[in-house]
């Protein structure tokens, strides 16, 4: 092929010479540079993790990457990719769900339970609280620890900190039927 022919192709297909793969890496880019937060967000929404959402999201990236030639061509190339991050996203979930199953079923029971730990029903509804909040309860309630403390684990601020375990014992009032106290302390 001369370089007459090469030239006279569109610069977003992938094919063949110089020209067209120059074309092809900035249109890849662009791609990137306007998808990738979106993208990333969406994932981090299904799999509640921002750093494995990254991950996700740079993997179905480079699959794209992979697959340029073909999807470059499509209409919504950023559709394509989205869908490859989406169900990557939804596998990791359903991965991580049944590992948490698995360590649980197996795991000693001493690890697990505290027979001085609360009962039942408390245990249940404080595993409904968002991650966040559950882990401000806990660390509040079940280990003694100051506000200051939790803060600097779960990586708020005190006040956050306060607002997080104000609206975790709303939650959990309403999902064990009982009176909320203003005095948290």
């Amino acid at each position: 092929m001369g370089d007459a022919a090469t030239t006279s192709l569109r610069a977003d297909t992938v094919s063949v010479g110089r020209v067209e793969s120059v074309g092809a890496d900035e249109e890849f880019r662009a791609l990137f540079t306007v998808s990738f937060a979106a993208v990333a967000r969406t994932v981090h929404l299904i799999v509640g993790d921002g750093a494995v959402a990254e991950e996700i999201t740079q993997d179905a990236f480079v699959k794209l990457l992979g697959h340029w030639r073909t999807v470059s061509r499509y209409e919504r190339p950023d559709l394509w990719v989205r869908r490859v991050a989406i169900r990557a996203a939804q596998r990791e979930r359903h991965r991580t769900w049944r590992r948490d199953q698995l360590e649980r079923s197996v795991a000693p029971r001493s690890w697990i339970e505290d027979p001085d730990g609360p009962d039942d029903q408390v245990r249940a509804a404080v595993e409904t609280l968002a991650p966040k909040q559950r882990a401000v309860v806990v660390l509040f309630y079940f280990e003694d620890r100051p506000m200051a403390e939790i803060a600097d684990l779960v990586g708020c601020s005190v006040s956050a900190g306060w607002s997080q375990l104000h609206t975790a014992r709303k939650r959990l009032a309403r999902l064990l039927a009982e009176e909320v106290h203003d005095d948290v302390r």
